[in-house]
């Protein structure tokens, strides 16, 4: 990885010299860290993205841009995926060290100068709704990436569930199919695959968040999460447990879901 010759390491995570501001809540990675290996959410997003990248990933080195507390890159790491995780948050790049990745950056993707060809895949898992210039941010990636390289992508979907939780979390909006593929096809990226997920939450996402929130009744979403996530695995969450793994089927078997809370993308680079 040629590109950590430009990086100083400390305690086993590299570090740049300078990184700038993040959209991002400063409290975040520190949350999801409590609940990443409990939560429903956060495990379907995982078996959807390892199903993809398997499928789809080139050979080579996979980057984990925003990649947070490690979650995702530690399930690729242990599927034999080489794989290194770009995050800015110095919370996150500890916790995903506890984690046990092996190769742990603390930057953004801008602030590091990557050699022509030496990344093959780049993941941004929910990352580019917090990137107010998504079509600089893509371009960047665009850049980063060898020849052919792979993209994969999840977002929020859907601006009709926008809630207050979008705002604490630091989002600038949500997408869909078209509008995905069309920010992709003006940056330089031919999409692949393209599906909706989290189908069963978006019913309940629209009555108990963006209602609530239209109506001025949604405070301080931070005090939900834990509930939300289900990690008491009440009778709810495991009926929604169930419809994710008939997603998940769905999703392995090729089916098109029409509607979902999340957007998943893969996408390839061609040229500008």
């Amino acid at each position: 990885m040629q590109f950590l010759s430009q990086l100083t390491e400390k305690e086993g995570i590299w570090y740049s010299t300078s990184t700038g501001a993040i959209s991002y809540p400063e409290e975040g990675n520190a949350i999801c860290f409590q609940l990443e290996e409990h939560s429903y959410w956060f495990t379907h997003r995982n078996d959807c993205f390892a199903y993809l990248i398997n499928k789809y990933g080139n050979k080579g080195l996979f980057a984990d841009i925003g990649g947070g507390n490690g979650f995702v890159s530690a399930r690729l790491q242990e599927e034999g995926h080489q794989v290194v995780l770009i995050e800015p948050g110095q919370i996150g790049c500890r916790n995903a060290k506890k984690r046990g990745i092996e190769n742990v950056v603390c930057a953004r993707l801008e602030d590091i100068e990557w050699a022509k060809g030496e990344l093959q895949n780049v993941g941004v898992f929910d990352v580019v709704e917090h990137i107010e210039d998504h079509d600089g941010f893509l371009k960047t990636i665009h850049s980063a990436l060898a020849e052919n390289g792979k993209l994969f992508i999840s977002v929020p979907s859907f601006q009709h569930l926008w809630s207050e939780d979008d705002k604490d979390g630091g989002h600038y909006r949500r997408y869909t199919h078209k509008s995905m593929a069309q920010l992709l096809k003006t940056t330089g990226f031919e999409v692949l695959y393209s599906n909706y997920c989290f189908a069963a939450l978006h019913l309940p996402i629209y009555l108990f968040r963006t209602l609530p929130s239209k109506l001025g009744l949604r405070k301080n979403p931070v005090k939900n999460v834990a509930k939300e996530h289900g990690t008491e695995k009440g009778f709810l969450v495991q009926w929604i447990m169930k419809l994710l793994k008939v997603e998940l089927s769905k999703i392995q078997r090729g089916k098109q879901i029409p509607f979902g809370s999340s957007l998943v993308i893969v996408a390839i680079k061609r040229t500008l």
